[in-house]
């Protein structure tokens, strides 16, 4: 389960507070596939050295600032099944979805785990983050609510020809959410996954503001009250997500699961009834308009 906004925020604190000041040693690359090294030199002769100097968020990646030798930026962006962890000194079990790993000076490793090795790790010069597909461009900051605003969101949401699922986990127009939140908000919202969001109402867009808020927000809460493990994401407390035929926690009907441009959605067809027409009306907008 790929972590998304309430899950970064829960981790990326406890890496800046974990690994500020922490020297680079060495460097393990147990899955290559995910490595991405934008500069000529090798990883092993660009890391070792570096400091850790911050760790931030930006959009779906966790950005780790170096400072030593060069001036670099190690960026993770999870993707599927990415996850971290901070290991004791003296640590010798290598897990076996182990991808990418920092040894640290004084004895622990920064692991990056990935079963599937969807993710990359990126070494690039620091400043260069549009070369990451993705992070060029970052959009609202959904929790924000000094930015994140009803007339800022409704300004995002005239300008789409998409839908609505496409359009959340859009991370170029809100910063960000992921299938799993993409699904809650909706639920919440009571609009389908393949509403068009052109046809929308007013008061739609309104309420899918005020539960992207509300969602986010409580799930943020949540798993910080919560204090899972730095490799463990919660997601037991979502109404909607993995549990397609189950009952509806609203109303009992069945919950449902449908494919929308290659991400699946769960929703109920009772409180989220699907408008087949304003859908397929939007699909060909985009087209035409091309």
């Amino acid at each position: 389960m790929v972590p998304e906004r309430p899950d970064l925020e829960y981790v990326v604190p406890i890496l800046a507070r974990e690994l500020a000041g922490a020297a680079v040693v060495g460097v393990r690359a147990d899955s290559p596939v995910v490595l991405r090294v934008l500069l000529p030199e090798r990883v092993d002769a660009l890391l070792p050295g570096e400091q850790i100097r911050r760790v931030a968020r930006r959009a779906h990646a966790v950005i780790f600032e170096l400072g030593g030798p060069r001036a670099l930026d190690l960026v993770i962006s999870p993707m599927l099944a990415g996850r971290f962890s901070i290991t004791l000194p003296g640590e010798t079990r290598i897990p076996t979805d182990l991808a990418f790993s920092l040894v640290l000076a004084d004895g622990r490793e920064l692991r990056y785990r990935d079963e599937v090795q969807m993710g990359k790790v990126y070494v690039l010069a620091r400043g260069d983050l549009d070369k990451i597909p993705g992070l060029g461009r970052v959009g609202i900051d959904v929790l924000d609510p000094r930015v994140f605003t009803l007339e800022a969101f409704r300004s995002a949401a005239r300008a789409r020809r998409d839908l609505a699922k496409d359009f959340l986990m859009d991370k170029a127009a809100l910063d960000s959410m992921g299938n799993a939140y993409a699904d809650e908000v909706l639920f919440e919202a009571k609009i389908h996954p393949k509403a068009a969001v052109k046809g929308l109402s007013d008061e739609e867009i309104d309420h899918l503001h005020a539960a992207i808020v509300r969602v986010l927000g409580d799930a943020t809460r949540t798993i910080a009250q919560r204090s899972p493990a730095l490799d463990e994401k919660l997601r037991d407390f979502l109404k909607v997500r993995g549990r397609p035929g189950h009952p509806c926690p609203r109303c009992g009907d069945k919950l449902r699961r449908a494919s929308v441009h290659g991400h699946d959605a769960i929703f109920c067809p009772t409180c989220q009834p699907e408008d087949r027409k304003s859908a397929s009306l939007n699909l060909r907008r985009p087209r035409r308009d091309a």
